[in-house]
């Protein structure tokens, strides 16, 4: 049996709210904004991811080094890590990347927060990392860094 409560029906929206709206926590605007729709099924992204804006900034570093040194690049494995793994007791400033050079194929490895934390924009970030590259890639080729990528 149907309860005697009437339950009133809320009308939809024909146009966007007026006033201010409300960002709270930084976090960026959330919902109907980035729900599937007519013309984004699958919806989209309600920010752009920092693991993927890590992984642009250094394939854009490799691509740059790449033009003087591809024969040479290719000879290494470049991988990204979250952070690095230390002793309880590390006392020393955190890495921001290393030369795992043990194996049969040598690996410079970036370690994408601490290098995200030390950054506060998308230039800054990309500057970064080309710079942690170069100076990993120099010190495993015994060279200085200005012959690897001397910024003109």
């Amino acid at each position: 049996m149907r309860s005697a409560r009437s339950h009133p029906r809320v009308p939809p929206l024909v146009e966007p709210r007026g006033g201010t709206r409300r960002d709270r926590r930084g976090r960026g605007f959330r919902g109907p904004v980035a729900l599937p729709g007519p013309l984004s099924p699958e919806g989209v992204p309600g920010a752009w991811d920092r693991r993927a804006q890590f992984d642009t900034a250094v394939l854009g570093a490799i691509a740059r080094l790449r033009t003087r040194h591809s024969s040479a690049l290719e000879q290494v494995d470049v991988a990204v890590e979250d952070v690095p793994v230390l002793p309880r007791r590390w006392r020393e400033e955190v890495p921001l990347g290393t030369v795992v050079a043990d194996r049969g194929r040598p690996r410079v490895v970036l370690f994408r927060q601490p290098v995200q934390h030390r950054t506060s924009s998308r230039a800054e970030l990309d500057d970064l990392v080309l710079s942690v590259l170069v100076d990993q890639l120099a010190a495993f080729w015994q060279v200085d860094p200005d012959e690897v990528d001397p910024r003109a």
